[in-house]
């Protein structure tokens, strides 16, 4: 009697669920399940930084992935029943507003005017405006994706946190808590599943390999948070381009950005998060 168990060539095809048990990873959480993610979340939380893997390519990354995970119908669904219960959230929508970034003539701007700190701190990395992969308009959750990608970085400049490490997840805390806020938490799952595996990742690397960087962290996040939980209107909803002509302090003083002791210019991480050597 042979002691090799019984096995066909079509056993790999059945469905393991239906099998009561499996070789293979099977979770009820469709983050869980999906290979890619799986790899992008180990490899982000665990690696030390080098210079195959620039500012950007994580966020593109995961970006990319969740164009398959989104539930899409869901976040729309949920939108139109916050339109439903927000006039101001239902307009915003409606108008679908969406501007050109002219650089050259922003760039003409007084010093100190938004429009002119946005265009250096782009000129800075050497970035093209509105750069984000999304172009579609279609639905609710399309556009509010397209007007995320053109506002990114002018919210850093509002802010005051701008395009390092530190800053990138203090701007992070702002926007988080200015959805939860203004949209609510159901929403907020979806629309901030992204944003936290970015922070939750960086937060692991920062343990993992650079913890003289925990402390700043942790200051920034508290008053990211605090910047987006007082501004006037959420994060998101601004006409910032028709700002663009103004001082910065006024910006901030329309839009309720004050900064606390706390806060602090942290673009000295940018040197100390890329410290290869």
């Amino acid at each position: 009697m042979s002691d090799v168990p019984n096995y066909s060539a079509t056993q790999r095809l059945l469905d393991p669920k239906k099998l009561g048990t499996t070789t293979m990873l099977s979770s009820t959480s469709k983050y869980l399940n999906d290979p890619r993610l799986r790899h992008w979340v180990a490899t982000e939380a665990l690696r030390r930084n080098g210079l195959d893997i620039d500012h950007y390519g994580g966020p593109l990354e995961i970006i990319d992935i969740f164009r398959d995970l989104d539930d899409i119908d869901t976040i729309n669904k949920l939108f139109a029943e916050a339109r439903a219960k927000d006039p101001n959230l239902d307009r915003w929508f409606n108008e679908r507003y969406l501007v050109p970034h002219d650089m050259e003539a922003l760039a003409k701007l007084p010093e100190g005017t938004l429009g002119r700190e946005y265009q250096k701190m782009l000129a800075e990395q050497g970035l093209q405006a509105d750069f984000l992969p999304f172009d579609s308009t279609a639905t609710d959750y399309d556009y509010f994706l397209r007007r995320q990608g053109q506002t990114h970085d002018i919210e850093h400049v509002v802010t005051g946190y701008r395009y390092d490490p530190l800053g990138e997840f203090a701007l992070i805390a702002a926007r988080n808590i200015s959805i939860i806020q203004s949209l609510g938490l159901e929403l907020a799952e979806h629309l901030c599943v992204v944003s936290n595996l970015l922070l939750s990742t960086g937060l692991s690397r920062f343990a993992c390999h650079y913890p003289k960087m925990l402390q700043p962290l942790y200051r920034a996040l508290g008053e990211g948070e605090r910047i987006g939980r007082q501004m006037t209107a959420p994060i998101y909803m601004p006409r910032y381009e028709e700002m663009f002509e103004w001082p910065l302090e006024k910006v901030r003083e329309t839009l309720g950005v004050v900064h606390s002791s706390e806060f602090e210019d942290t673009m000295w991480s940018l040197g100390a998060y890329f410290d290869v050597a």
